[in-house]
């Protein structure tokens, strides 16, 4: 049979499945849009991913990270002196500043200063003996390392009198950049997080659904150290998930025998994006939640038609795909950081899938179709820390 036929007749399946699959999606849509102010859809919007995307700020202290403060207002009941009743009153309070993950550490800079070396000597001031402090010696000259700011102006709380009003003013504040990549243990304690088997990656195709297995490490560090009874953020920086071959279409075109006429090429693999910062949070109540910036690289193998069932497929360019996925999941008593499940929602995935033969290493040279999928995750992980 010839490579057009085989060509004509993939397309038409591909096509074929678009359809529906954009029919499947359409429906979704108007679904979601007949549900409105919904809670359930208000849990998906891009809120709920700002808000995943939200880490502790870090600034470097001598080797390590340490995170970053800041002062509030708010309100508090003190009792009444001599009274036994309490009266609203304005307090100042600390609060760990919070930043976007992809932009975690406060900016510093090296300067060189002087310091001094003083002592405490008493002396007659106005016809009394006072201690007081003096320099002693010459000034040594010392490099410090200091935070970067920046003005701006921004609606900030203030007190006023006995309430806490809200004005327009100019402050400094932090810049913060990309924390550096490091698995040193005086910065940050490494970790390292493994799938294990069960491990799945659902795909809805409308027409069907299938399962592709998923497996491999991801590896990072959590800024500062591990703390025990805290909350401790996770910064992933490398690592690659395999995806298993995986059936797409299947027929009995091969003399009734059960076989797959494309399905997914075993190079294919997830990566992580290193152009944003994907990180993990770790709360003292023993919740888990994941925001990952990916490229899926997919290739395919597709059969020669009716004449190629007892030949080897034929291998395709991969296409990058990026995807962001937002995990969560709950240690489970017994289990802690040996096995934690890890699931995530439903969500579109635009696929361009190559139809030309080449390369499954190589990047696609030729016809590609776009075929949009549900996709959805289930993940068992281990997660080793130092």
């Amino acid at each position: 049979m010839s490579s057009h036929r085989h060509g004509r007749r993939i397309l038409t399946r591909l096509v074929a499945l678009c359809a529906v699959a954009f029919a499947v999606v359409g429906l979704s849509v108007a679904a979601a849009g007949s549900i409105g102010t919904s809670a359930a859809s208000a849990s998906a919007t891009p809120t709920a991913s700002a808000a995943a995307d939200t880490c502790v700020a870090q600034i470097k202290k001598g080797t390590k990270l340490v995170p970053l403060y800041e002062t509030y207002y708010k309100y508090a009941y003190r009792k009444k002196k001599g009274s036994k009743s309490y009266k609203k009153v304005v307090v100042k309070a600390k609060r760990k500043l919070k930043t976007t993950c992809s932009r975690q550490c406060a900016r510093t800079v090296t300067k060189k200063q002087k310091r001094y070396r003083y002592k405490t000597v008493t002396k007659v001031v106005k016809g009394k003996r006072k201690k007081v402090r003096v320099r002693v010696g010459k000034p040594r000259t010392v490099t410090v390392t200091v935070p970067v700011y920046k003005t701006v102006k921004k609606t900030v709380s203030v007190k006023k009198g006995n309430r806490i009003v809200k004005v327009k003013k100019k402050v400094k504040v932090y810049t913060f950049q990309k924390c550096a990549t490091t698995s040193n243990s005086a910065s940050g304690t490494p970790v390292r997080i493994s799938l294990l088997p069960g491990s799945v990656a659902t795909l809805d195709f409308g027409a069907f659904v299938r399962n592709a297995p998923l497996s491999g490490d991801l590896s990072g560090f959590i800024p500062g150290g591990y703390q025990l009874s805290q909350d401790n953020q996770i910064s992933l920086s490398r690592g690659s998930i395999g995806i298993a071959a995986t059936d797409v279409f299947i027929d009995d075109d091969c003399g009734g025998q059960v076989s797959s006429s494309i399905k997914t090429n075993p190079t294919s693999n997830v990566y992580l994006d290193p152009a944003r910062s994907s990180t993990s949070i770790l709360t003292a109540a023993g919740g888990v939640t994941a925001t990952v910036y990916t490229d899926i690289r997919l290739a395919l193998d597709l059969r020669n038609d009716d004449s190629g069932c007892n030949s080897p497929y034929i291998s395709t360019g991969y296409q990058d795909i990026p995807q962001t996925f937002f995990f969560k999941g709950k240690l489970e008593k017994g289990l802690g950081l040996t096995k934690l499940h890890l699931t995530s929602a439903p969500d579109p995935l635009d696929v361009q899938a190559c139809l030309s033969p080449g390369s499954p290493t190589s990047p696609c040279n030729g016809f590609a179709i776009p075929l949009p999928i549900i996709v959805s995750t289930s993940l068992y992980v281990k997660i080793s820390i130092g």
